[in-house]
């Protein structure tokens, strides 16, 4: 008994076309309870693209919006426009027939423009510690 298997590539564009679904839907209900379902299927497919394409210069851009919705439940604070921005940002990015370190680092700043923290982990140092006082 021969049992083939086939393995089926997944794209960007295919996973593209899910986020923006959960992105406009995002972007219809912001503000609203039921919101909360979308921000989830959103934070699922997002995983699933770091998952499968954890290379993909796409998948950093990705999971760089990801940061920024889902870190202290951000999402909540994004209003229908800059969900529709993103929506438009990652069909540009998408559709381009190559993603280089030039149009990951012109996506990331595109999501800063349109409000959203790109490296929401950051950390805040305090300048007034004397380092020398150990001795």
């Amino acid at each position: 008994m021969n049992i083939e298997q086939t393995v089926l590539e997944v794209s960007g564009v295919e996973i593209t076309k899910t986020l923006l679904v959960d992105l406009q839907k995002l972007s219809s209900y912001s503000g609203e309870p039921i919101a909360a379902v979308y921000a989830d299927n959103l934070l699922r497919t997002m995983r699933s693209l770091r998952d499968k394409l954890p290379f993909d210069p796409y998948t950093e851009v990705v999971m760089t919006l990801h940061d920024a919705l889902f870190f202290e439940n951000r999402w909540i604070d994004y209003n229908a426009n800059q969900y529709k921005g993103v929506c438009e940002l990652l069909t540009s990015l998408v559709n381009q027939e190559t993603i280089n370190n030039f149009s990951v680092e012109s996506a990331i700043l595109t999501l800063e423009n349109l409000g959203f923290d790109p490296l929401p982990f950051g950390v805040n140092l305090d300048d007034n510690l004397d380092t020398d006082e150990d001795e």
